[in-house]
């Protein structure tokens, strides 16, 4: 493994800055030259004019130059050891003074400068104009371990020309939540940006329901690109821009596509396998075009739409929800990001929202995999003109833009485009579909052996195991947890760890549950009213007990399909169930207690520059969350009596499915 090195070392070696060598500034600073020579006259007058004004930037614009808004202090509080050795980088006071954005880094023969992302968005069905990042400053590009390029970027570092009518801050509340939370999502082995360092900034206060205190987060992704980017380009009708954008998503986001779909024909998803119920009666679908080649950008949005696939289908898995799933927070790599009002659900509630603004729960857990696709059909229609173009126009629509378009161009265009989609949102179906059987299925401890690589000769094959498995487990296994609300992530823990037999050999229906087994389904009071129905003597609860009986009916013949599917093989199907059901998942009220610890409890001390604060309490939550499944890693000697609330979380309903609101 190379070895770790120093910042300015790494920069020198391998930094660079794909965004802003490829794409197009705001021509108020139209390059890094004269980025560089106004900041080096330090004039606050002009810094604030061309770096800290918010407004419309030119009509091309990619992006704009811009630098951290000075502090009056700074304090870090936390460094993600993991992103640390991920980078390869050593902890320095020349990165600390960049990850907290008191010193920036620039070099003009490399085109490096700090930025800002231009970008749009439909932010709950709506378009919002041009938003971009309004309090983060795009910082320079790095390899990771694996010769990935990351992008490092501040969170929460002052006004930029994209801040609109906000103040560019971020508070420490929501700072220290988005950090915890990628950094947890990450090494549970769900798709997300990661985060580097934590920064307080003493005596720097925001507005929000009241003054709070301020933060500054380093985090990073292979890129930041999002659907909001392509949707600034539709709005301005920006043909070029538009193919700048995909062309370097293309080449330089995903290299060129080397992973593109592009064994896999479309013609194989003109055919919906998966079919909502509403779906299987009634007329034929409409003929559309055949597919028989594709261009790049035909595969890039295919890409992109199974990528987001598949991240929803970990999402639903787990059961994390983002709270704002708007297209400006919406990744073209399918990660978490942006991380809004989260949360990681307690209990199976489809119809949940941890977003207390969120009045028609368009963003709710069973809404997420909708709400990406609506997404996607937006990104859709931003890159109409060439999905639509196909291999006859697509060369003349590259070079020759719009102008090039006449009736008869613009109707196969259409016609094409339709296709596309049509086609892209079964595969999408099939992706998600797939992604989250096979991800619930080891939960429980079971192989399906899907296939690794799709072809049309397996997607059907592939089809019928995923629904006949949705069929006799999944359904109903959700079915249980959603009348008896146990804790959903914990459930598969314990199903994990029960070893003993499934069913006694005495009594009849649900009474031949071993009743330790039991336990993992039902919580102990509705143990109590079902062994009272067995007694005869029920309480009289309004139809509870009934409904706990015919559960625990449902579970009896579930067990019996369970049973002839697991592994025969007495360890493995915990061996396949440990590797992705995490011991340890930051819920809602943690986060609260840790942010409170620092905003509450030590509020004088965190506002004072010259005071140490005791962060004791973050790092432990630190160190459970980086490493979710080996509790043999989670600090023994550091603040042991949180451990067991944290991981079993008591029976104090009051604390469970929070809802918070979007101010940050």
């Amino acid at each position: 493994m190379p070895e770790a090195r120093t910042v300015l070392v790494a920069l020198k070696e391998s930094g660079t800055s794909r965004f802003v060598q490829k794409l197009l500034s705001d021509q108020l600073v139209p390059s890094v030259g004269k980025a560089i020579e106004i900041e080096e006259r330090q004039d606050e007058e002009e810094h604030r004019k061309v770096f800290h004004t918010p407004r419309l930037v030119s009509q091309r614009a990619h992006f704009a130059y811009t630098v951290p808004e000075k502090r009056p202090h700074y304090k870090p509080l936390l460094t993600s050891k993991k992103a640390l050795d991920d980078l390869q980088l050593e902890m320095s006071q020349d990165l600390v003074a960049i990850l907290t954005g008191q010193r920036i880094y620039c070099d003009e023969s490399e085109g490096i400068f700090p930025y800002s992302m231009a970008y749009a968005g439909f932010q709950f069905g709506q378009f919002a104009g041009q938003l971009g990042d309004g309090r983060v400053t795009n910082l320079f590009d790095l390899p990771d371990k694996h010769g990935s390029m990351q992008t490092l970027q501040l969170k929460g570092s002052g006004l930029t020309p994209f801040s609109r009518f906000a103040d560019g801050k971020a508070v420490l509340r929501s700072s220290l939540r988005e950090f915890i939370i990628s950094e947890a999502l990450h090494h549970i082995g769900v798709p997300s940006t990661r985060a580097l360092q934590l920064t307080a900034l003493p005596q720097t206060k925001a507005r929000r329901a009241m003054y709070e205190p301020c933060a500054m987060y380093c985090r990073y992704a292979p890129s930041w690109i999002r659907l909001g980017n392509f949707d600034l380009c539709r709005w301005r009708q920006d043909h070029g821009s538009l193919v700048k954008l995909a062309d370097f998503c293309i080449n330089d986001v995903f290299e060129g596509g080397k992973e593109f779909p592009a064994h896999l024909d479309p013609e194989s998803f003109k055919h919906d396998f998966f079919p909502d119920k509403e779906d299987e009666i009634g007329t034929e679908p409409k003929e559309q075009e055949r597919l028989e080649s594709n261009t790049k950008y035909e595969l890039f949005f295919r890409h992109v739409v199974n990528l987001n696939a598949e991240s929803v289908a970990y999402w639903q898995t787990y059961g994390f929800l983002n709270g704002v799933l708007n297209t400006d927070n919406t990744s073209i790599m399918g990660l978490a990001m942006d991380f809004g009002p989260f949360s990681i659900m307690d209990k199976f509630q489809p119809q949940y929202t941890p977003n207390h603004d969120d009045v028609e729960s368009r963003y709710s857990y069973a809404n997420q995999p909708t709400a990406i696709w609506w997404n996607l059909t937006k990104f859709a229609q931003s890159m109409t003109t060439l999905i639509g173009a196909g291999p006859a126009h697509v060369e003349k629509i590259v070079a020759e833009g719009l102008a090039a378009v006449d009736e008869a161009m613009e109707k196969d265009i259409v016609s094409r485009a339709n296709s596309v989609i049509a086609s892209a949102s079964n595969e999408y179906k099939f992706r998600f579909t797939v992604k989250y059987t096979d991800l619930m299925a080891k939960r429980l401890g079971i192989e399906l052996n899907i296939p690794k690589v799709f072809t049309s000769a397996n997607l059907g094959s592939i089809a019928e195991k995923v629904r006949e498995f949705n069929n006799a487990i999944l359904e109903p296994l959700l079915q249980v947890l959603y009348v008896t609300q146990v804790d959903y992530n914990n459930f598969f823990v314990k199903l994990q760890g029960y070893s003993g037999p499934f069913k006694t050999e005495r009594g009849g229906g649900f009474e031949l549950i071993e009743p330790d087994l039991l336990e993992v389904f039902f919580s102990n009071a509705q143990i109590q009213k079902l062994e009272k129905h067995l007694a005869g003597r029920p309480d009289s609860d309004s139809g509870e007990t009934r409904q706990l009986v015919e559960c625990a009916e449902k579970l009896n013949t579930w067990i019996d399909d369970f049973v002839s599917l697991v592994p025969s093989e007495s360890n493995s199907r915990s061996e396949i169930a440990k590797k992705v059901n995490p011991l340890f998942t930051p819920r809602a009220y943690i986060l609260e207690q840790v942010v409170d610890d620092l905003t509450e409890n030590q509020k004088e001390r965190l506002n004072d520059p010259q005071a140490e604060v005791d962060t004791s309490l973050l790092q432990k939550l630190y160190s459970m969350s980086v490493n979710p499944y080996d509790s043999d890693k989670w600090e023994d000697n550091l603040r042991p009596e949180v451990v067991q609330d944290w991981t079993t979380h008591g029976d104090d309903d009051d604390k469970f499915m929070k809802q918070l609101t979007c101010s940050s």
